[in-house]
């Protein structure tokens, strides 16, 4: 028999599996588990699951359809793409408001609550009299280190019993890439490669009839699993819950939403995803459907081109509409965002431990002393109330869909990990379970590129108040979502703690805690700026805000004077010399995304040639040896570079084996530059020729420097 292995790929278009199984005779099987130990992982939330059994639902429905199967859920059935697109249009927030019912029950698809070993071994050791398990059809995933191992330990088990497994590629990321300038070829390839069938009505009947039936499966689940009914106790009960406004999962949403915004959204995309207010509708919105596998990475970019090509003909023939003028620009910007997205995935895909390890080690130290960790901060932070409107509207709009434009994601990590001074890996869990479109290879990538551990990105501190006044002018994002301010004056909007008491009272909200404002006075409230023959109704109808935890420019100055400190150090430059030639962007395109000239690196090093790998390394090697002779001098150890044989039996020159071997003094070093509780507290002290940016408050050392070391402003 033939087994089609589903995990994030619930779709039926451009699926390999699906297109194999379509063509073969033996019987089969479609699988799919909630499996505990990947449901137990601390990034899962109830909001995902919702999703994935919607997507569930409406494939099982794809995969019956021409068979004429029905049952009990039907009147609750999915839209067609013409009906969800009139939806999606009318929806102002872009969501979906249709409440999931889990009353369906699988016709197609068998699903179990079990590990997918223990799954496999029950389907072999039942079918081994009739032949077995001939091959299991999937996709390569690349996820967090817990279902890698996963898919390793599957992958064993297919060897140990001689069972063919056969994974195909749906995202463009390439297994064990031997070299990072070979990432835009093979992603060209991939997308070169036609579209897999989509199997035709005859062939969805004969797959209906090879189905295997009545196998005893541990965890068997006619219907789909709620999370919210306790039926999932590997999810916490805290994180069960699901979202109230996010978007429907399945492929045939998913589809509705890609071709309103190629038809009609999408119109303005590259002047609308700065910001919160604009991003809803001219935002692509697709994200979840692709984490989820409701849509493929190849089809979309090949529908992509498809409209792309459309509109360069209407523009030939000058037909184009006077609507569609900026239409061409923002799918070139969309389509480049698809590009970027599998760019980053293949970073964890090439290094796993990126989930758990600092890219750049040298970082390992920052914010992780102690008194490093403030737990008010975090839950400040996490629930959205900080005190910094902007701020918290970003964080309560993701707990309400599970949606944000990538800018306020950015602010968000940016301002937890420089102005709290918040350890990445400790508000990476929050995130990913607030992220309805939470996706490993994009996750951890991202989280450090924002918390400057990456070595070849300059440092991203957003200033969230100036972001607030220039993305959300009007308040309208901060109103919505902080419903405590809808009342304050435009002016004090975006700083609500610079309001005096009268035009609090006059907004009825108190900035600050309610200790501070709120006195008890005959068992009824009254504040001490509030009239005397204000009632208990009066008072009760005050609402409280907090004010701003953490003194915003102070605390972005010191994070990045520490951090400027240990990447200044040789050692990190080295280190970070490495990370640029195994994850770097190899293309002026993604320059924005995944800077092609970290700040970071030495000036050789910037100027080196993209093209051959042979030639970076040469320079580099050049680069090492002009470092340790100058470093001799200070009776510093010269011997960086080592001759090894690689497996070809070459000679490999390795600049950094010789730093590798004293890890002690780079630990000791970076030690000593790391911040202490105290100095969080303390500024730095100021030379006499020290100047300070007036753009990023960075000091700069060097009186000379034409631009600002930190963020290139001229002085």
């Amino acid at each position: 028999m033939e087994i089609v292995w589903l995990k994030r790929d619930i779709r039926i278009i451009d699926h390999g599996p699906i297109a194999q199984a379509a063509k073969s005779n033996r019987p089969l099987l479609f699988i799919y588990n909630y499996e505990p130990d990947q449901l137990s992982e601390h990034s899962v939330h109830g909001s995902h699951v919702a999703f994935v059994n919607e997507g569930l639902i409406d494939l099982d429905k794809q995969l019956g359809l021409y068979a004429g199967t029905t049952n009990d859920n039907d009147d609750d059935s999915s839209c067609t793409v013409a009906k969800a697109a009139e939806d999606h249009r009318n929806q102002s927030n872009g969501t979906s408001r249709t409440k999931y019912k889990y009353k369906y029950k699988f016709q197609v698809l068998t699903v179990c609550h079990a590990g997918i070993l223990f799954t496999l071994n029950s389907i072999l050791q039942q079918t081994r009299q009739n032949g077995g398990i001939h091959r299991i059809l999937t996709h390569e995933e690349t996820g967090h280190l817990k279902s890698f191992s996963r898919d390793k330990a599957v992958r064993r088990w297919c060897k140990t019993h001689s069972i063919i497994l056969w994974e195909c590629n749906q995202t463009g990321v390439t297994r064990c890439l031997k070299s990072r300038d070979d990432f835009s070829k093979m992603f060209t390839a991939f997308l070169q490669e036609p579209l897999w069938d989509t199997p035709t009505k005859a062939q969805l009947e004969k797959m209906r009839q090879r189905l295997v039936r009545k196998l005893k499966l541990y965890g068997l689940c006619e219907s789909p699993l709620d999370p919210q009914q306790n039926e999932i106790l590997q999810i916490p009960f805290e994180h069960r819950n699901d979202r109230a406004d996010r978007q429907r999962g399945g492929e045939t949403e998913g589809l509705a939403i890609l071709e309103s915004f190629l038809l009609r959204r999408g119109r303005h995309y590259s002047s609308g995803i700065s910001s919160p207010n604009t991003s809803w509708t001219t935002g692509g919105r697709i994200s979840p459907y692709v984490t989820w596998g409701n849509l493929g990475t190849r089809y979309i970019i090949h529908v992509l081109k498809q409209r792309q090509e459309e509109l360069r003909q209407k523009k030939k023939a000058n037909t184009i509409g006077a609507m569609d003028g900026p239409f061409l620009k923002s799918l070139a910007a969309f389509s480049s965002r698809m590009h970027w997205r599998s760019h980053f995935i293949q970073k964890l895909e090439s290094e796993p431990q990126m989930e758990t390890n600092d890219l750049c080690s040298a970082y390992q130290y920052l914010r992780r002393q102690p008194g490093d960790w403030n737990e008010e901060y975090y839950v400040a932070w996490s629930k959205g109330m900080t005190g910094f409107p902007f701020v918290d509207a970003c964080m309560r709009c993701l707990i309400r869909h599970g949606w944000l434009n990538f800018r306020m994601r950015a602010m968000l990590v940016s301002f937890a990990t420089y102005n709290l001074w918040l350890d990445w890996k400790r508000i990476a869990p929050h995130l990913a379970r607030v992220f309805l479109d939470y996706e490993p290879g994009i996750h951890y990538p991202q989280l450090q590129m924002q918390a400057g551990t990456t070595g070849i990105n300059a440092m991203r501190v957003y200033n969230v108040t100036k972001q607030g006044k220039d993305q959300d002018p009007d308040g309208i994002f901060i109103k919505k979502y902080v419903p405590e301010l809808r009342s304050v004056p435009l002016e004090y909007i975006h700083e609500p703690s610079k309001m005096n008491r009268s035009v609090q009272a006059q907004s009825r909200v108190l900035i600050g805690s309610d200790e501070e404002h709120i006195q008890s006075c005959d068992g009824q409230l009254k504040m001490p700026f509030q009239p005397k023959i204000a009632s208990k109704r009066d008072s009760v109808e005050f609402k409280s805000y907090p004010n701003p935890i953490a003194d915003e420019k102070k605390s972005a100055t010191k994070a990045k004077e520490i951090v400027s400190s240990v990447r200044n150090q040789n050692s990190t430059k080295r280190q970070a010399e490495e990370v640029y030639l195994k994850h770097g962007s190899r293309s002026s395109r993604n320059s924005n995304m995944d800077g092609i000239k970290p700040k970071a690196l030495s000036s050789t090093v910037k100027r080196v040639k993209i093209d051959d790998q042979r030639n970076i390394r040469t320079m580099l090697i050049q680069s090492n040896l002009t470092n340790a002779g100058n470093m001799d001098k200070k009776k510093i150890n010269t011997g960086m570079t080592t001759v090894s044989k690689n497996k070809d039996g070459q000679d490999r020159i390795d600049p950094f084996k010789a730093f590798s071997k004293h890890p002690s003094s780079e630990q000791e070093e970076a030690k000593q530059l790391v911040h202490t509780k105290e100095c969080m507290h303390e500024p730095l002290k100021k030379n006499g020729n020290d100047w300070t940016c007036g753009a990023c408050t960075y000091l700069n050392d060097k009186p000379l420097a034409p631009t600002c070391f930190v963020c290139g402003t001229k002085r």
